[in-house]
């Protein structure tokens, strides 16, 4: 009380002085001599300043008005929290729904000043290219380029190279699909197995020939199947640079729809397995296949120290404007980058495809007479019948002149005299003639031109990093650094376009059940790797480890490559056929299942009062899994907890790094039901019907929601009792609409149930926020239909949306999160369009051979969000980016990463005493996301070592959206981060900042364990936790 008079006192005081400077004001006018020697003329200069003061008084006070409302929200929660337990009586509000109340705690958001300069931009030079530029600059016309269609003619003069020759490096590579027409597996036993075979073999016949790859989900499997001396001879391959391990991932990954924590997680398992078993760092990216390319896997190979990466699929107009303006290399920037720190040198290919014929030069009739593996009596041709023809002695001079003048072609469109020339396919070197036939055929035709000094060319095999590396020493540059006069290019390359109007985004929805699992199995991943990264830790600390399933780390390793291979560019893009889908499938119902045993063992472990008591039963598992599936296209059944006169335990898993406010749901058997927290205090409870349809409730199943606060990456108990507390207990209230169907509606005495015809018409759904328009014909969305402006059509203005997709005005921005990829556009001013499935009952001529017709129930979730910007914080037309707010990045996680109810499992009593578990010592600040904690591998690779990979993202935000009654506890630090101290009773006992990867050191281990992270940032650090 004593807090109440004090704010009241405050506030009327503030408010008496504003009032009395007012009336001294309009006295002291009211008095002034000099307005009556004028005759009482009151000037207007001095009106209108009087005027712009009064404006200024009344924004004061109104700011001084919110201010003590929030002062009064507080004092209220304070004072709710003092008065204790009936403050958590559920209550209904005037319009007829009802509030329970969480634990009353009065909540903060502490901002730190300088963290809101990050989102307001400004900082550093603009990039010569912008993509948001760029597009809306071109005309994307498409006129005949003659041979090189979807381009020009190029000329060039004999004489260009007289200064400094012409230096080409032929790339011999395969790029293998871990999944299309086949399975990963039949991909491997009929073809991948064999390329690697007479790679080995061929490579070592010759010094100079040289052979890329990129896939290491292929190459590990071959690995595992081959013997010693082989191994031996794939090491020197490596270590003289004949073979080349590009990119190094799992996969070579999608870039519309994977999330970034699966991107890094696939290319830390492909680093890590390459640096163990070959010693090879990779170097340079490359990714000639995905249907577009984003802006985020530039930065993560930077990040894992790779200074150079190759791009393919971008639309021919895009490349047809670079090729024509020298700047199909370019240094990619982010766009919040101020300075050159998220540089990385990137090539364009400028043409079609990767093919043979598209890659030589400009014109594919010219390119495929020098694809070998298409000579007379093979099993392919070249469509534009003029096949190719070995190379002779009588024939090398005439053949060599024509390749040659497509090399000098090509190299035009390029800034320096240094050529790249690739040379394979899809699944290309799977017989050994092949190999004869390119590398022999090749050799005598570099042989000749090596041999005429006035032709001024060097032509050779080389990797991908041989290119790099002859670029930046003819540039003069380091590798990685900005070669002089190179551009540097901001944004991504989406929508992709192959030729005409044939856009690539129908795959940012195709089989949105798989990239739905795909997000489920993400989620368990991460909670998985967290938990059991804790749980290893402490029993190591406590001397039991020897109890403790450390071969959980088998599980894990195996759910991590599953999620891996998912990530490539015809799996979660669902663009395979469907024998390759269900193989996927299963892979990944396979590994959720085994996710969720090892969350299970953790914290059965970490939530123990006795940790003496654990004892690790495979038969018999202490806890209950949060919900089972019958087969890999089946939608989850969460499991229905049976109540009778003993009590149920429940085991709550918060997989976020901030304590949460959330509202669980379970399954149970009886409509009478009491909930218990840890310390046997009574909760307010919700009762609701289960529903199997929209009109079927599932009898004998009934839902209890419970508001309930849960530690950061902690695990929280719940008792159950059968019983009923009508002072805490609400049951639902339930309407139906009909929306013009005659159906019947299933009922329960217990719940109040309306149905509701409500026509075939719009019908809308309100709160005191929003009112929201469901269309009756489409089901689409409609917020506030205006106009569309159309210069591409319909199908290129879609985009992918991985996480969240806004639009907003000067004054509000609506935000639509999403907990799985799927394709979004806004055609018209307010209004935002998600395409939920799609299917196609034809094929689309790109190889597959067949439709997209095997549809799932699927189930979709979706958060909306309206927020209102403040006073003075409006949207600025000229940035090129823009960003979320802190409530919106935490809505999204809680959206992506739910809390886990794990019931324990009925047994014999006495239950053994259950304790919260409340891993961190506090909550990080909030603009910090930890994205993993992964125990790395021991020397023997079913085993967990004692050293973790602590992965953590700085997330930038916009401060300019009102952040009121958030519920959540929220502060900033800067950047700033004691990791010392932030683990409950777990010491870091070292402590190395690395790049991404883990395979470089960034700075000596030290007795520090400040770090400091700038917005935005990813940083991986190497720690041992005990």
């Amino acid at each position: 009380m004593k807090l109440k008079k004090q704010v009241t006192v405050c506030g009327a005081a503030v408010f008496c002085v504003a009032v009395f400077s007012l009336y001294l004001m309009l006295d002291r006018v009211q008095h002034d001599p000099i307005r009556h020697q004028n005759g009482g003329n009151f000037p207007r200069s001095q009106i209108s300043v009087l005027q712009n003061r009064i404006e200024q008084l009344e924004q004061l006070l109104e700011e001084n008005h919110e201010i003590i409302s929030h002062i009064k929200e507080s004092v209220l929660e304070l004072t709710a929290n003092a008065e204790g337990p009936p403050a958590l009586l559920p209550y209904y509000t005037a319009n007829g729904s009802w509030v329970v109340p969480p634990e009353p705690r009065p909540s903060f958001f502490s901002i730190s000043p300088q963290d809101c300069q990050f989102a307001l931009g400004g900082r550093g030079q603009k990039p010569e290219l912008q993509m948001l530029t760029v597009s809306e600059e071109l005309p994307f016309d498409n006129v005949d380029g003659g041979v090189w269609k979807q381009g020009f003619d190029i000329s060039y003069s004999p004489h260009d190279w007289d200064a400094e020759d012409l230096q080409v490096f032929v790339v011999p590579h395969s790029h293998n699909d871990p999944g299309w027409i086949k399975t990963f597996d039949k991909y491997y036993t009929e073809q991948t197995q064999h390329i690697l075979n007479s790679m080995v073999s061929k490579l070592q016949e010759d010094p100079r020939r040289r052979f890329l790859w990129a896939e290491v989900s292929f190459f590990a499997k071959w690995w595992d199947n081959i013997n010693a001396q082989k191994r031996a001879a794939v090491r020197r391959l490596v270590g003289n640079g004949q073979l080349e391990m590009a990119t190094g991932g799992w996969v070579m990954p999608d870039e519309a729809n994977s999330h970034y924590f699966a991107l890094i997680d696939q290319l830390i398992e492909g680093h890590q397995w390459l640096e163990k078993n070959l010693g090879a760092t990779p170097r340079s990216g490359w990714a000639v296949d995905p249907f577009g390319h984003s802006p985020t896997m530039p930065y993560l190979l930077r990040r894992a120290n790779l200074t150079s990466m190759l791009i393919q699929r971008v639309h021919y107009a895009i490349k047809k404007h670079f090729s024509a303006t020298h700047s199909l290399e370019f240094m990619w920037r982010q766009t919040w980058d101020p300075d050159s720190s998220t540089d990385i040198f990137c090539h364009m290919m400028p043409f079609y495809s990767y093919d043979v014929p598209h890659t030589c030069g400009p014109d594919p009739k010219i390119c495929c007479q020098f694809d070998f593996k298409r000579l007379p009596g093979g099993r392919i041709n070249c469509p534009w019948k003029v096949p190719p023809r070995a190379i002779t002695e009588a024939n090398v001079a005439e053949r060599a002149a024509l390749l040659l003048d497509q090399y000098r072609k090509k190299s035009r469109l390029f800034r320096s005299n240094v050529l790249l020339v690739p040379l394979g396919d899809d699944f290309r070197y799977d017989k050994p003639h092949e190999w004869d036939a390119q590398f022999f055929n090749y050799q005598r035709l570099f042989d000749f031109l090596n041999s005429q000094p006035a032709l001024h060319v060097q032509a050779q095999f080389g990797t991908l990093s041989d290119y790099f590396d002859a670029l930046y020493k003819r540039t003069g540059v380091e590798p990685g650094a900005r070669p002089p006069g190179f551009p540097v290019l901001s944004g991504d390359f989406f929508s992709y376009a192959d030729r005409e109007d044939h856009y690539w985004t129908g795959y940012y929805t195709s089989r949105p059940f798989y990239k739905s699992l795909d997000r489920t199995l993400e989620a368990h991943l991460r909670g998985a790797e967290i938990l059991y990264s804790l749980a290893v830790a402490h029993s190591r600390r406590s001397g039991l480890a020897s109890q403790y399933p450390l071969s959980n780390f088998a599980l894990l390793t195996e759910a991590r490559r599953t999620l891996g291979l998912f990530q490539h560019h015809d799996a979660i893009t669902g663009t395979a056929k469907e024998a390759v889908v269900v193989d996927y499938g299963v892979r990944l119902l396979r590994s959720l299942v085994s996710l969720k045993q090892v969350i299970i063992n953790a914290a059965h472990y970490l939530v123990l009062g006795d940790k003496e008591t654990y004892h690790f039963d495979p038969e018999a598992p202490f806890l209950q899994m949060d919900d089972t599936r019958l087969n890999h296209d089946a939608l989850p059944e969460r499991t229905v907890i049976q109540l009778d006169s003993s009590p149920r335990y429940v085991v709550l898993f918060n997989p976020l790094e901030q304590e949460r406010l959330s509202v669980v749901s379970l399954l149970v058997s009886s409509p009478r039901v009491c909930v218990f927290s840890e310390e046997g205090q009574p909760l307010a409870v919700q009762i609701s019907a289960h529903w199997s349809s929209a009109t079927d409730m599932v009898p004998d199943v009934y839902q209890v929601s419970v508001p309930i606060r849960l530690p950061a990456l902690g695990l929280g108990v719940l008792r159950l009792q059968l019983g009923l507390d009508r002072h805490r207990t609400l049951p639902s209230s339930v309407r139906v609409y009909l929306h013009g169907r005659q159906l019947a509606v299933s009922r329960h005495e217990a719940f109040p149930l309306r149905v509701i015809d409500s026509g075939t018409g719009d019908f809308a759904l309100s709160n005191r926020y929003m009112q929201v328009w469901f269309s009756g014909l489409s089901g689409l969305l409609k917020v506030q239909p205006r106009r569309y402006l159309k210069k591409l059509p319909l199908q290129a203005n879609f985009y992918p949306m991985p996480v969240m997709a806004y639009i907003q005005d000067a004054q509000n921005r609506l935000t639509l999160h999403t907990a799985q990829a799927l394709g979004v556009s806004s055609l018209h001013d307010g209004q935002l369009e998600v395409i939920l499935d799609r299917r196609l009952m034809q094929d689309d001529n790109r190889g597959l051979g067949q439709g997209l017709k095997d549809n799932k129930k699927t189930c979709n979730h979706f958060r909306l969000q309206l927020e209102r910007r403040t006073l003075g914080s409006e949207v600025s037309e000229g940035h090129s980016t823009s960003y979320p707010s802190l409530l919106s990045h935490l809505t999204s996680m809680h959206l992506n990463a739910p809390a886990l109810a794990l019931p324990v499992a009925r047994r014999q009593p006495p239950a053994p005493a259950l304790r919260s578990f409340h891993p961190l010592a506090f909550s990080l600040p909030c603009d910090f996301h930890l994205l993993n904690l992964r125990t790395l591998q021991a020397e023997e690779e079913t085993l967990p070592s004692a050293e973790a990979a602590l992965i953590l993202h700085r997330k930038g935000f916009d401060c300019g959206l009102e952040a009121k009654n958030l519920g959540f506890n929220c502060t900033t630090s800067q950047g700033k981060l004691s990791l010392g101290s932030l683990f409950h009773g777990l010491d870091v006992g070292f402590l190395q900042p690395t790049s991404l990867t883990l395979l470089y050191p960034l700075a000596s281990p030290s007795n520090s364990t400040d770090i400091y992270l700038e917005p935005m940032e990813v940083a991986t650090f190497r720690l041992r936790l005990g």
